[in-house]
């Protein structure tokens, strides 16, 4: 656990913030590469929309992680904002994210299914990178186990499974996958509906070896918002494929 990178005096140099920002900013670079080699999205375009996902992004995710908790942050509410020390949940950014994507996508009258396409890669990518940072900052973290691998955090009480790491590596493998799927796609749509599917089925199986949350009928609130993603993909999925159409 390496919460604090650097510290000079009152600043620090935050790992779970640092991890971040190196997710986007490989992602971004890696995104305005294939711009301009395939011709689609304008670079210029993928900077402005990975600055609007950061912007919608992160409030829902910090929104929704902050009313998970709210017990703990209705005793020191200024620490809402201290969103360099972890606590982001990608369901409430997904939320925000998407309705900030689409909004942006119409002002610049760019095709959605195209797009979406083109960026869900990343996203996934950009995941791995703040789920290591969340290892480092040691949040998130899985519940009690004595498996060979098992960690210790301050907070944990003793050694658990590393849930953050477990979405680590799912997250690297399916932004693997949906480069390696997106150059065999047969309809638009296909690569980013799939990406919600396949998330959404690691994250309500990983869901099991977290500390519970907010829980309803023996299933975490994520898990439920898991099977309503992977539900609602797939009714998109299967609409689009019907379909067999590029058109927007």
């Amino acid at each position: 656990m390496i919460p604090v990178i650097v510290s000079l005096g009152p600043l620090k140099l935050y790992s779970y913030g640092l991890l971040f920002a190196v997710g986007m900013v490989v992602s971004l670079s890696l995104m305005r590469r294939r711009a301009v080699k395939e011709g689609f999205p304008a670079p210029d375009d993928c900077s402005d929309m990975m600055l609007v996902l950061l912007v919608w992004g992160v409030v829902g995710a910090r929104l929704f992680y902050v009313l998970q908790n709210l017990s703990y942050y209705a005793s020191d509410p200024l620490r809402v904002f201290a969103i360099w020390e972890g606590g982001l949940i990608f369901y409430g950014g997904a939320v925000s994210g998407l309705i900030g994507f689409i909004v942006t996508l119409r002002m610049k009258k760019i095709p959605f299914w195209r797009f979406l396409d083109f960026i869900v890669p990343y996203i996934a990518l950009t995941q791995f990178f703040g789920r290591i940072g969340c290892f480092l900052n040691g949040c998130c973290f899985g519940k009690t186990c004595h498996l060979p691998w098992a960690v210790s955090f301050p907070h944990s009480g003793g050694p658990v499974h590393p849930a953050q790491l477990y979405e680590a590596f799912y997250t690297l493998l399916l932004f693997v996958c949906l480069r390696v799927r997106g150059r065999r796609a047969r309809f638009e749509g296909e690569v980013g509906l799939l990406y919600f599917m396949l998330y959404a089925l690691g994250r309500y199986l990983i869901e099991f070896v977290r500390e519970p949350g907010l829980s309803w009928l023996g299933f975490t609130m994520n898990q439920w918002i898991s099977i309503v993603m992977i539900v609602t993909a797939f009714i998109f999925f299967q609409a689009r494929k019907s379909q067999g159409s590029t058109r927007q």
